[in-house]
């Protein structure tokens, strides 16, 4: 690693919020954790192959091209793949078992063809995203479609939620989306299918709802199961509640180089920054090509020795620049030069700077910052090692 710029992914972060949620909500329950997006920025195939290691036997991706790079690595758990498909995706997804989420007739139509025995999959309907899935108006016609089918064989049923941090509620979005989801399920329970709409805001609800001695009729329905998402990396968008949850990924660098620069001198493109006093500038080398947006430009802060040090001036494609000068009045730079710079995560000592703070700053989602994570920042992994992990030669380690 020769710009000691990484994502430091915390295995037993992972494994402590996997157990966490499934605990919280029933061990019995069907769980497919999502790793689409490589896993949401944290390395897709470490974080498959430490969930197989701990029981996880469904996964989430979106892309067939996500599941066959897992295929292709030795996961062996059952790879939902979410998004549509082709012809062509059909063949690819009976070829390597992979268990499709079926959206649409010309899915199934797709699949028939490509099927020689059977194939198990999920069905999933539209009650208030308006993206993807079945209308309601559908729940009959396909009921007879699987009754008969020779070639399909039917085992879920599921919905998207458009604000699962609502569910906690009885008349917010999710309430309503939950209304229409059991009354579909309830068409297919004589096929013995389970059902899944919980996604980590939903999780939460239900947790929030036992942590205040309450449950929602909704939410705690039998065989229905979970897909955590971004709970299962450590964070959440909810606004109530308190979670055990530990952030999984700690975004890293150095300081590169320093500055010394007079009052009234200017920090990098469009001059955007003067400098007020005469002040010290540390160069990190990170930047809008490693997913840290330009948009937080004399907007955020990172951590240093467990201070916030100001980003300023315009982020490069390469660097950022910070202004280190009150840390270098009681810290010698060359003791500056050896401190890791917390971009976002958490520090040795446990201080945390969270990607919510940096997705207030770029007017985004937590989601977006973790998941933009870009391609040139090696993943290293810690924290629960296991023999499996030395084979992923494509991820640093």
């Amino acid at each position: 690693m020769f710009r000691r710029t990484f994502a430091e992914v915390n295995l037993e972060n992972l494994a402590h919020n996997y157990h966490y949620l499934r605990q919280s909500m029933g061990e019995d329950l069907f769980c497919c954790p999502m790793v689409k997006a490589n896993a949401y920025g944290h390395g897709d195939l470490a974080v498959a192959k430490l969930l197989e290691s701990e029981g996880a036997s469904h996964l989430g991706v979106c892309l067939i091209e996500e599941g066959l790079w897992l295929r292709s690595h030795g996961v062996t758990a059952d790879i939902l793949v979410f998004r549509g498909f082709d012809r062509m995706g059909a063949e690819k997804i009976v070829q390597f078992g992979l268990t499709p989420v079926v959206s649409s007739w010309e899915h199934l139509e797709y699949l028939e063809s490509e099927i020689e025995e059977t194939c198990k999959v999920h069905l999933k309907f539209d009650t208030g995203m308006n993206r993807l899935g079945f209308p309601m108006a559908d729940v009959e016609k396909l009921h007879a479609y699987f009754k008969t089918s020779k070639k399909m064989r039917l085992k879920a049923v599921l919905t998207h939620f458009l604000n699962g941090e609502d569910a906690h509620t009885m008349d917010g979005h999710s309430a309503q989306q939950l209304k229409k989801f059991d009354q579909i399920f309830q068409y297919f329970k004589d096929l013995n299918v389970y059902a899944h709409a919980l996604n980590s805001g939903g999780i939460l609800s239900s947790i929030y709802l036992k942590s205040q001695g309450k449950t929602s009729p909704l939410l705690n329905k039998e065989r229905w199961g979970l897909r955590p998402g971004l709970a299962l990396y450590g964070h959440h968008a909810m606004s109530v509640g308190e979670y055990n949850l530990k952030p999984v990924m700690t975004l890293k660098s150095v300081i590169n180089n320093i500055r010394h620069i007079k009052k009234g001198e200017t920090v990098s493109y469009g001059a955007t920054w003067t400098a007020e006093r005469d002040s010290v500038i540390a160069v990190v080398p990170i930047g809008y090509a490693d997913g840290y947006h330009r948009v937080l430009s004399n907007r955020a802060h990172c951590l240093v020795m467990g201070e916030r040090a100001p980003v300023v001036g315009r982020i490069c494609m390469d660097y950022l620049m910070l202004d280190i000068t009150a840390l270098s009045q009681k810290h010698s730079l060359d003791e500056l030069k050896k401190q890791d710079v917390i971009l976002f995560g958490h520090d040795e000592e446990g201080r945390v700077l969270s990607p919510s703070e940096l997705a207030h700053h770029a007017h985004t989602i937590a989601w977006e910052v973790l998941t933009s994570v870009g391609e040139r920042v090696p993943r290293v992994f810690k924290g629960r090692p296991f023999a499996t992990l030395s084979s992923l030669k494509d991820q640093s380690l």
